[in-house]
């Protein structure tokens, strides 16, 4: 055999023992692999049937639990509820989008409030927790924009919902839902005592008077209920409050505070002989009640009794010493004089310290310091009052008020430009119109323009006060001086008599108001009774002053002038006062008086322009022509078209011997004021000093058209006609001379002249 041959065979063998050794590894490997598969499944078996059986344990677990649960929220409603409620929070809770079902929400209200007790109001029969989620959920419903319109409830759910509501205080749903609850159920006691104590809560007491009412027909013999009834009636100034007392006076079961209630309604009522007896058989029942010995003390000063009022108050300070208004009222009583000035200070003191008394006692506190000589201390009473009640509208505009009485404007003013916002009040709105008629009577510029800006600023105020409050009667007294200074006599005449309606009809300031109105209507009789009677409540710089008016009304100047002179020794800042003495100096011809008022005017009132025209004509009465034309140049720079005070400059330039600048000024005031009769005649004047005899008599003519009583411009009329020998046309003109005065000698003379010369030619 071949060596290839050899070779051959031998690596035929060993491929032939290589792949049989291979298949058999091979071999063993697929019978391993099989092995372990079969292990697997047997292990995956074995692995699913435990957690089939781990399933099976798990679902009957959790059927326990749901059962367990089950139980608990059948056997708790509470549970229940919260679990409800806390589910439908968390889905609608922080998302406005949501959208709510009412059905659900329903169910939700319903099982919150199921436990809420409707027995009576006030009881709380919800966990803490349930009222917590209460809150939530009603928050809920306000973000959706529900309402108890907008849900289906019952009755019992609308009536549970609103005492739960009521218990949170949240009153809005509360009332809702205690309205819906009435509609369906109104016979139940505990939804109209709930509307009731809400009305009470709201401070509406004629809705409170509508449920207690309703209140009282489902119970109408309950004491309790009665007594409230009255008190709330007593409040409110209702007549029947007496008839609710009575009817607890009929079931005996009065009490000494009912029979006391019953003394203030009489009293209220007028009948104080009657409120007396009732106090007095409460006081002897139960003589331990200080607010009965108070009532008792303020029906006694009603009654004049004033010994026997400071006794009664006594004995309610010994029973109680934190009453303020006992001190207030022992203020009031020892304030009368007997030189008890020093004890009522210390009274009132107490009285303001306990916030009693209101603002009639502040004042009356800084009254009596003032009395002291504590002037500084009396106004720093005042301040820190009102410092201490800056809301207090009332006691703003009181001492605003006092000082337009003192002639503190600016002050006055001050204060009521300092009111906070938020504060209307009658009395502010009147005090503002009387410092519009303060600054009138110190702007007055003698065209009435100035005036009647004011006095219509004025106007405003007094109707805004009566806007408020149409009882005011010094609201109706501002409003009548006011339109009396505009000229409105007949409106005025109505406004004041609403005020003296309402005031005292013996009322010094509409007395005084009043003579003024006659003496504008020209009844200077009226005028007169009229001012006695405010003379009544002794002198005052108001009643001297109208008395002055009425003299000078009269022609009395000399009184005139002494009544006017006793008005400024009571009031030395009175303007118009200071003004009309001035103008009887001039009718009197004392020029150094009206300029010495004059004076003094403009020091209080610079911006007085009518102040200015006084003192320059009382420079012309002395003969002071340059002085007299400064002052007039003066006014016409902020009044340049005041005919008055051109009219007088034109008089001054013809004294100073410089006509030609006269007629510039007469010229300018006749386009303004036509009907200006001075101005006619003092152009008359300028002509004739002129030589222009024609356009004098023209003027002086004018002159008379304009006032038919203007004596200087008829006594030029007739001597230039009788100078012009048109004797028939002088004889008239003298005649109408003596028409205004009788006496006059030269006009009986030239009228004897005329009629001489006439019958000589005839």
């Amino acid at each position: 055999m071949s060596a290839f041959a050899v070779v051959v065979g031998l690596t035929t063998l060993s491929a032939a023992g290589a792949v049989g050794y291979w298949m058999l590894t091979t071999s063993k490997r697929v019978i391993r692999l099989l092995d372990m598969q079969t292990l697997l499944r047997e292990s995956q078996a074995t692995h699913f049937h435990q957690l089939n059986r781990s399933a099976e344990d798990a679902h009957h677990q959790v059927n326990g639990l749901q059962e367990t649960m089950d139980s608990l929220r059948a056997i708790h409603p509470e549970i229940d509820a919260s679990l409800t409620v806390h589910a439908f929070l968390n889905r609608h809770e922080g998302s406005l989008e949501s959208v709510m079902d009412v059905t659900e929400t329903c169910h939700a209200l319903e099982s919150i409030v199921q436990h809420q007790s409707v027995e009576a109001v006030g009881v709380s029969s919800l966990t803490t927790t349930h009222q917590g989620m209460l809150r939530r959920l009603l928050a809920l419903l306000d973000a959706h924009h529900h309402t108890m319109g907008d849900l289906r409830v019952n009755s019992d759910t609308a009536h549970r919902l609103g005492l739960a509501a009521l218990n949170i205080q949240h009153h809005v749903w509360a009332e809702s839902a205690l309205g819906v609850a009435y509609q369906r159920s109104p016979g139940h006691a505990s939804i109209v005592e709930g509307l009731e104590y809400i009305a009470r809560l709201r401070g509406d007491e004629a809705l409170q008077r509508h449920w207690l009412e309703a209140r009282m027909k489902i119970t109408p013999d309950d004491p309790a209920l009665l007594r409230s009834h009255a008190h709330l009636l007593a409040s409110m100034g209702d007549e029947e409050a007496e008839r609710a007392v009575r009817r607890l006076e009929a079931l005996g079961v009065d009490t000494a505070a009912d029979r006391s209630l019953l003394s203030g309604l009489r009293a209220r009522a007028g009948a104080r002989s009657e409120a007396l007896d009732a106090i007095e058989q409460a006081l002897e029942e139960d003589p331990s009640r200080h607010e009965d010995w108070l009532s008792y003390a303020l029906l006694l000063e009603a009654d004049g009794e004033l010994t026997l009022a400071l006794e009664a108050n006594e004995r309610c300070l010994t029973l109680e010493r934190q009453c303020g208004e006992a001190w207030a009222l022992k203020a009031r009583l020892l304030a009368g004089g007997n030189g008890n000035e020093r004890d009522a200070l210390k009274a009132a003191t107490h009285a303001v310290a306990l916030d009693a008394g209101g603002v009639d006692t502040i004042f009356l506190k800084s009254e009596l310091l003032e009395l002291e000589g504590s002037g500084v201390a009396a106004e720093e009473t005042l301040m820190g009052a009102l410092k201490a009640q800056p809301m207090n509208g009332e006691l703003r505009a009181r001492i605003a008020g006092k000082f337009l009485l003192n002639h503190r404007i600016d002050d006055a003013q001050e204060l009521l430009s300092s009111t906070p916002n938020g504060i209307d009040h009658a009395l502010l709105h009147a005090v503002e119109g009387r410092l519009h008629l303060a600054h009138a009577d110190r702007h007055r510029d003698g065209t009435g323009q100035t005036d009647t800006v004011l006095l219509d600023a004025s106007l405003k105020s007094f109707n805004g006060a009566l806007s408020l409050d149409r009882e005011l009667g010094v609201g109706w007294l501002g409003l009548a001086r006011t339109q009396r200074m505009l000229g409105d006599v007949e409106v005025a005449s109505e406004s004041l008599a609403r005020a003296r309606r309402l005031m005292n009809d013996n009322d010094a300031s509409v007395a005084s108001e009043s003579a003024l109105l006659a003496l504008d209507t020209n009844d200077v009789n009226a005028a007169s009774s009229y001012i006695d009677a405010a003379d009544v409540h002794g002198a005052s710089a108001t009643v001297a002053y109208v008395r002055g008016n009425i003299a000078a009304r009269t022609g009395r100047l000399e009184m005139a002038h002494q009544m006017f002179t006793e008005c400024l020794n009571i009031d030395p800042a009175h303007i118009r006062a200071r003004l009309n003495r001035s103008s009887v100096s001039m009718a009197m011809n004392e020029g150094r008086s009206v300029l010495d008022d004059a004076e003094i005017l403009l020091d209080m009132a610079p911006m007085l322009a009518l102040a200015r025209v006084r003192k320059a004509e009382g420079h012309m009465m002395l003969g002071e022509w340059e002085p007299a034309s400064k002052q007039l140049r003066h006014v016409l720079e902020t009044a340049p078209h005041h005919t008055h005070a051109l009219t007088q400059l034109a008089a001054c330039y013809m004294s100073m011997d410089r006509p030609e600048r006269a007629e510039s000024p007469l010229n300018e005031a006749l386009r303004h004021s036509p009907d200006h009769a001075p101005a006619w005649h003092q152009r008359g004047l300028l002509y004739l000093e002129w030589s222009k005899i024609d356009n004098a008599l023209s003027d002086f003519e004018a002159a008379v058209r304009c006032d038919g009583q203007h004596l200087d411009a008829r006594l030029h009329i007739a001597a230039l006609l009788h100078n012009s020998e048109r004797l028939d046309e002088a004889e008239a003109a003298w005649r109408a001379v003596l028409a205004i005065d009788p006496d006059h000698t030269v006009a009986k003379t030239r009228l004897a002249e005329c009629g001489r010369t006439l019958m000589s030619t005839r």
